[in-house]
């Protein structure tokens, strides 16, 4: 028999209520909501929000004739978030890793549509992080596996894929600049993901624009950084996912944003997160840019831009790009 977790004893109105098919909930995964079993005619709270499941757990569910749990309407929204994130294509961890970084940063990109449609909650954070952790396997596997990554997507598209791509090169210059700190890795990877998060609170027309930006829309775009580490403040990340998002527009002269930072007060984690962010920018089919193929970013960056971004990730993406293995391999 199954017991309640709960000692109030009120069972809420069942109209108030949405039923939960237990076959949709999934092992070792986070539940944003409370939830409520049904005996005797009466709901009684079983696992409060932010509760971990076990597949043990579920299948004594199902074999004590509980075939769905039910959840407060008012908590609906965050519901349809959970459902939605475990809907997504199982990540794919087996494949050979030029197959692999494909599948998942296209699981990252309807990870980002999800966080940009939602609030965060930490059903987000965690499968997030799982894609992160996919990532760097990956990545450790085969560094060599960015130039699998395509090019150019649609112009639609663009804000989802980019975050993906910049973890996926950041990942790739990290190791083979011969980091291999699983943990450290990681936070590069999650931090990389979310980088953008801010963005979500921009106007759509304005982040849509199939043109270039006027001065004012550039003001409200660069608020993104500090939005983005606003909306996570709470959500349990470490220093560099969080320095991640707040400081990559920042720049070694002093002239980036949001606070001006100079190269000796940038993380290295930042570093080359921001490398990867501009370098994924320029090789992106954009309606107000010249299309560069990755050669052709990686000499522009090398002419105009490196003084001011990170010569140690430029050196590993050349190197990277023309096919070498890593160097501290």
């Amino acid at each position: 028999m199954i017991s309640p977790r709960s000692h109030d004893f009120a069972s809420p109105d069942k109209s108030k209520m949405q039923a939960l098919p237990v076959d949709c909930i999934k092992d070792n995964s986070t539940t944003d909501f409370d939830l409520y079993v049904e005996a005797a005619g009466m709901l009684t709270l079983y696992a409060q929000a932010e509760y971990r499941w076990s597949r043990d757990e579920l299948s004594r569910l199902v074999a004590s004739g509980h075939q769905q749990l039910f959840y407060p309407t008012v908590h609906k929204p965050r519901a349809e978030v959970y459902l939605k994130l475990h809907r997504l294509a199982s990540l794919d961890t087996e494949s050979h890793p030029r197959l692999r970084i494909v599948n998942l940063t296209a699981a990252a990109a309807e990870m980002t549509r999800v966080l940009y449609d939602h609030e965060i909650t930490p059903s987000i954070i965690a499968r997030t992080g799982e894609i992160a952790h996919a990532m760097v396997n990956c990545i450790k596997a085969d560094p060599l596996c960015i130039t699998a990554l395509g090019l150019l997507v649609n112009h639609d598209e663009y804000t989802y894929y980019h975050s993906a791509r910049v973890a996926a090169y950041g990942l790739a210059i990290a190791v083979f600049m011969g980091e291999s700190d699983e943990h450290k890795l990681r936070d590069l990877a999650l931090g990389s993901l979310l980088h953008d998060v801010g963005k979500s609170k921009i106007e759509r027309g304005i982040l849509g624009r199939k043109g270039a930006l006027g001065p004012k829309e550039w003001v409200e775009i660069k608020k993104h950084p500090e939005y983005g580490a606003a909306m996570l403040e709470a959500s349990g990340l470490g220093l560099v996912p969080q320095q991640i998002i707040l400081h990559h527009h920042e720049r070694f002269d002093g002239t980036g944003y949001p606070h001006q930072l100079t190269d000796k007060e940038i993380l290295e984690e930042v570093k080359i997160a921001a490398f990867a962010d501009v370098f994924d920018a320029l090789t992106t089919n954009r309606p107000y840019q010249v299309t560069r193929t990755r050669f052709e970013a990686l000499a522009l960056i090398r002419d105009r831009l490196l003084p001011n971004l990170h010569q140690e990730s430029y050196n590993a993406m050349v190197e990277l790009l023309a096919g070498k293995i890593r160097k501290y391999a």
